[in-house]
């Protein structure tokens, strides 16, 4: 199962997190915002953006950690992450489906 926390900056999502942690069994907490970090690291740098969001390899690579983490650990993500583009989120979502 994967739990998402959406919702605008600063709304408490990480905090939220690690209390949803705590009443699920074996649930884990994944900040999908770590894997933008990553990609933020690759030198030179990918495509000038104000967000990585915009990167496709971004959100390919937050549905396969999670999947990969899923099917290696089982029980529950939680994962704390703002998605304000629609198309974003559907194609996130899909992928997570």
């Amino acid at each position: 199962m994967i739990v998402w926390l959406n919702g605008t900056h600063g709304a408490g999502k990480t905090t939220t997190s690690a209390l949803v942690q705590q009443l699920l069994p074996d649930a884990r907490v994944f900040d999908a915002e770590k894997v933008g970090e990553v990609l933020m690291e690759i030198k030179p740098g990918l495509p000038a953006t104000d967000n990585f969001q915009h990167w496709e390899p971004w959100r390919r690579l937050v549905v396969e950690t999670a999947r990969r983490m899923l099917e290696y650990t089982g029980g529950t993500l939680v994962m704390p992450m703002t998605v304000l583009v629609e198309s974003y989120w559907r194609e996130i979502s899909d992928g997570l489906t």
